[in-house]
């Protein structure tokens, strides 16, 4: 009876915080800056020496990427495991179940910050990935 009660009370809390949420609502603009890839808008690989056009920036914006991502997967099992441990409400298998999800959370959200700290201090330029350029050869005629 007191978990139905408990669960009617988050219910209400929910609705209410949504409800007010959206009379204050007001159109904003989000704007997402995606890694360039060089040359013209409708090719962007014109030419093989096009700015940017290089598996470099695909790379780095692939690793950015899934760097996102894993924190929120993290964030997700640390929520996910947070509920199943409130919700179990004094069982004991649910609790220790609860606390693996958070533990097993910040673990991997510890391997990511440590990879990236790791590669930032040998080589800063290892989390920054730029292709070297090459410069046009030139021959002297006789």
């Amino acid at each position: 009876m007191k978990r139905i009660g408990a669960i009617i009370i988050l219910a209400a809390f929910i609705l209410a915080l949504g409800a007010s949420g959206t009379s204050l609502a007001h159109a904003t603009t989000i704007s997402v800056s995606l890694p360039t890839t060089g040359g013209n808008s409708s090719n962007p690989c014109s030419s093989p020496t096009a700015a940017g056009c290089n598996p470099g920036n695909y790379i780095n914006g692939f690793y950015q990427f899934a760097l996102m991502i894993g924190g929120l997967l993290a964030f997700g099992a640390v929520v996910f495991g947070g509920v199943k441990y409130i919700t179990a409400a004094g069982n004991p298998s649910g609790q220790s179940e609860g606390k693996a999800w958070i533990e097993s959370a910040l673990l991997g959200l510890l391997l990511l910050v440590g990879a990236y700290l790791i590669l930032n201090t040998i080589n800063p330029n290892l989390t920054h990935l730029d292709l070297p350029t090459l410069q046009p050869a030139t021959t002297q005629s006789q």
